[in-house]
């Protein structure tokens, strides 16, 4: 093995990295807009 192949694979491993939380954050962003948060009202009169 040599330095190439290292640092071909680093590099790799990390676009698919942050590519996977890219999707993920897009994935939860929609959940957000398809189900909103509802306040609770009994949780307001502490």
């Amino acid at each position: 093995m040599d330095w190439t192949f290292g640092l071909t694979m680093t590099i790799a491993g990390m676009g698919v990295t942050f590519i996977t939380l890219y999707l993920l954050t897009l994935l939860i962003r929609l959940l957000n807009k398809l189900f909103p948060h509802k306040e609770d009202p009994k949780e307001d009169s502490k």
